[in-house]
């Protein structure tokens, strides 16, 4: 543990926190933030703690907390909430939810709209702590909970664009097994009109271009010389996500 910041008096200190907590200030948590302005009663990186006392807390609110956060950064952080948390308490999370935000940007065809639903993807980025470094999916954050040793007791949508999510600190999670996971389906987007589709084999199941090597292609020419030499295996998420949508019956104009 490193030294106790002066005023914290390490045996009063509540059992709950508050982190990132900007002017949201809550009784009966310690509400910690890296902005000395907010005149939180911890100024400290909520990565890390490590002045603060292992499996002491019975609650962790993290809210629009781990987008401002590299992505490489998000399981060490996980983890640090996990060491400061007694065994069944439960850390709150409310995180960006890209496919939400999708669906979102894709109901309204207006430039205003558009740039509104980007500004809350990326954040305002007008000061120093907010911008957003990611989002996630249902799987994508079920995953690293996991991997932090939490499962996941409650998720929902928030304002169609959010997820608030509830999970609890486990002993041993388990293999990963995300089970059903209604928030990652995504309908199919139709083609511009007046776009017919190419198969993606030729005719008689004869293997050929189609459309998927298409697109695979178009996009491999805008790639890093690097990633475009990682071999076919890199390819495979790529080519099956060109080849699901693809598959869907169109119609044309």
């Amino acid at each position: 543990m490193t030294d106790t910041p002066a005023g914290l008096n390490l045996e009063a200190l509540p059992d709950r926190l508050n982190l990132g907590c900007g002017w949201d200030h809550r009784d009966g948590y310690l509400n910690v933030d890296f902005q000395d302005y907010h005149n939180p009663d911890l100024v400290a990186d909520v990565r890390d703690l490590s002045m603060l006392p292992s499996e002491s807390f019975v609650e962790i609110i993290a809210q629009d907390v781990l987008e401002h956060l590299e992505r490489r950064d998000t399981r060490p952080a996980l983890t640090e909430w996990a060491r400061l948390l007694k065994d069944g308490g439960t850390v709150v999370l409310r995180v960006p939810d890209i496919i939400g935000v999708a669906r979102l940007i894709d109901r309204e065809k207006s430039v205003e709209h558009h740039e509104t639903m980007v500004h809350a993807l990326f954040g305002t980025q007008a000061y120093s702590g907010d911008y957003h470094y990611v989002g996630f999916t249902e799987l994508t954050l079920r995953k690293a909970l996991h991997d932090t040793g939490f499962v996941v007791s409650d998720l929902r949508r928030k304002d169609e664009w959010l997820f608030d999510c509830v999970a609890t600190k486990v002993a041993d999670p388990g293999p990963f097994e995300p089970g059903p996971l209604p928030f990652v389906e995504l309908a199919p987007i139709d083609p511009p009109p007046g776009v017919t589709e190419t198969p993606v084999a030729e005719a008689e199941g004869q293997p050929g271009p189609g459309r998927v090597d298409q697109m695979v292609a178009a996009v491999a020419e805008r790639l890093p010389a690097s990633v475009r030499s990682a071999g076919q295996k890199a390819w495979r998420p790529l080519r099956a996500c060109f080849a699901r949508h693809f598959s869907q019956p169109h119609k044309t104009e």
